[in-house]
């Protein structure tokens, strides 16, 4: 699982470069054999002047060509990373079972097919 971030309107030190990163890896690692990468955008909308105006873009890259993107503002930068990570979590996790379930459908039907060729008719 690859982890990018990139802050726009501020700089991006290594503190929060930092704390992201482990987030990410804390709250995904049940899924980083589905995850092919994480892109984390940070950007504050308002600049210097406060406000609820930290927003940030979490792009989860899936194998399988599915993409997740969700987006949180809140006026603190972590409280709005934290969030964000915890809605990411159960977006993959949901997809993730969604996968799993038409796989399991999937090998159902083909042994009902392959069963029903193969009976004693024949």
């Amino acid at each position: 699982m690859n982890i990018s971030s990139r802050a726009q309107g501020f700089e991006l030190s290594s503190a929060i470069d930092t704390f992201v990163r482990d987030e990410i890896r804390t709250a995904l690692e049940r899924f980083t054999e589905e995850i092919i990468s994480v892109d984390v955008f940070m950007k504050d909308t308002n600049g210097p002047k406060g406000g609820v105006d930290k927003q940030v873009l979490i792009r989860v890259q899936m194998r399988g060509r599915q993409q997740i993107t969700l987006q949180t503002t809140r006026e603190d930068l972590y409280a709005a990373v934290r969030i964000s990570i915890k809605r990411a979590k159960r977006a993959v996790r949901r997809n993730v079972r969604k996968a799993r379930r038409f796989e399991k459908l999937a090998l159902r039907r083909l042994v009902a097919d392959s069963l029903g060729r193969e009976g004693p008719d024949r």
